[in-house]
């Protein structure tokens, strides 16, 4: 017969236990040490997502020892896993009265007013968890995401500048940078990530993709459709830089090699409306109805918000007044 092995949850339960009874004076009160062993099998089984059991455990430290911050930190931070955040902001909040200057505290409050939805208030959580200790990741991170979410732009850059100082050498930092800078309509600053990102990851088509994107939006055409002809060379099965070179040549009126590498991108990925989209545009502006119509169905099939784009877009001008065009956008 084989002899069960403890888990290693047991394990700690029995150690606590154990412990416990090595800590009890000879008149039978427990010293405050123990409340340090409840605390510590609380952070284990909260770091093996057992939950319950590890609330049960910082409630007894708390029991133990009223005035324990760490275990009233620990209290809240189980909470909030467990989505109950009023109860995790109570508990957090006296973690906070006994020790104001506790920036772990600040970030679990942040985590807190995140999940409650209150992102002005989690932002200025996150902001006092950054003053008391200005190199905590987790705590800047905080701030990124808020000011991302309520669209301050300027800041939530600057914010992802700090978390590049902190590790310049962190390709993903740089990358999130450029995408980010890209999205909120910067190209010349998600051109720059980029290039810092290419001398990280020269063998990179994603870098190239990325450099052809902002090239384009800048009206770069030609650099961009260098770039992107590298990121195809780099990945011939590239969906993204086949998708985007059909757009830049489209751009620049060179339509049936803008109409080939839509093609080749719906090829890849059949279901994205982008390439698809596009093409439907180039076959329109070439007069070419039947296909551009044909297309813009397919299109329309993937993502219907294509109704709304084709009826405003100036590559179907020569289609709004027909009569197939508009019972397809309507």
């Amino acid at each position: 017969m084989k002899i069960p092995i403890l888990s290693i949850n047991a394990a700690l339960a029995i150690l606590c236990l154990t412990a416990v009874g090595q800590n009890t004076s000879s008149t039978g009160v427990v010293e405050t040490d123990s409340a340090q062993i409840y605390l510590e099998q609380g952070r284990a089984l909260f770091q093996a997502t057992e939950f319950d059991a590890a609330l049960l455990s910082f409630e007894r430290a708390i029991t133990l020892k009223p005035d324990f911050e760490e275990a009233w930190r620990g209290k809240g931070a189980v909470l909030w896993r467990m989505d109950r955040q009023d109860e995790a902001m109570a508990a957090t909040d006296k973690a906070l009265e006994l020790k104001p200057d506790d920036f772990k505290a600040w970030k679990n409050k942040g985590r807190i007013f995140m999940r409650m939805g209150k992102m002005d208030e989690a932002l200025k959580t996150f902001q006092t968890a950054s003053n008391l200790m200005p190199d905590d990741e987790e705590a800047l991170m905080g701030q990124f995401a808020m000011l991302r979410e309520l669209g301050r732009v300027d800041d939530m850059l600057e914010a992802l500048d700090k978390l590049i100082e902190l590790k310049p050498d962190d390709p993903k930092r740089w990358l999130r940078k450029g995408l980010e800078s890209a999205e909120a309509g910067r190209p010349e600053v998600a051109l720059k990530a980029f290039d810092k990102l290419g001398e990280m990851l020269p063998d990179s088509a994603y870098v190239w993709i990325g450099k052809g994107q902002c090239l384009a939006a800048m009206n770069r055409n030609d650099e961009a459709l260098q770039a992107l002809d590298k990121a195809v060379a780099m990945e011939p099965d590239n969906m993204d830089a086949w998708s985007i070179r059909g757009l830049v040549l489209i751009k620049q009126k060179r339509y049936d090699d803008g109409i080939v590498s839509c093609s080749k991108a719906m090829t890849l990925q059949p279901d994205l409306y982008g390439p698809v989209y596009n093409r439907a545009c180039a076959y329109a502006i070439k007069g070419d109805k039947a296909k551009a119509l044909a297309d813009l169905k397919k299109a329309i099939e993937i993502d219907a918000n294509c109704k709304a784009m084709a009826s405003q877009d100036e590559d179907f001008n020569s289609l709004w007044n027909d009569g197939e065009f508009k019972k397809l956008v309507q």
